[in-house]
C-alpha cells in the first residue's frame, strides 16, 4: 500500500513538473514581437559569424579545416533560429511580415 501511495504521489509531481514544459502548452499562443526581433537580430550574429569564418579562410588567417569546424559548430542554431522565424512567419499570416522575414527578403 505504501509503495501505490508512493507511486501515485511520485506520478502527480512528475505531471505537475512535466506539464509547463510540454510542447504544447504554447501551441496556440502568438508570437511576439520582442522574441521575434531578438531572434532575427540572433540569425544576423551568426550569419555575421559565417561571413568572418569565410572572410578569415579566404585572407589565410585560418585553414579550411578550421573554417569546417566553425561552420559546424553554428549551424545547428542557426538552424533553429531561421526556423523558428518561419514558423513565427506563418503564424503571423501571408498579410503581416515579420522582422525575420524582412530580414530573409534582403
Amino acid at each position: 500500500m505504501e509503495w501505490l501511495l508512493l507511486l501515485l504521489f511520485t506520478l502527480v509531481a512528475a505531471a505537475v513538473i512535466g506539464l509547463p514544459w510540454a510542447p504544447w502548452s504554447d501551441a496556440g499562443a502568438e508570437p511576439d514581437e520582442a522574441s521575434v526581433a531578438a531572434r532575427s537580430e540572433e540569425r544576423r550574429r551568426l550569419l555575421a559569424e559565417l561571413r568572418d569564418l569565410d572572410d578569415d579562410a579566404a585572407a589565410g588567417r585560418i585553414s579550411a579545416q578550421d573554417r569546417r569546424e566553425g561552420r559546424r559548430a553554428l549551424a545547428p542554431r542557426l538552424r533553429a533560429v531561421t526556423e523558428a522565424l518561419r514558423a513565427a512567419a506563418e503564424e503571423a499570416g501571408p498579410d503581416q511580415a515579420t522582422d525575420g522575414e524582412v530580414a530573409a527578403r534582403a
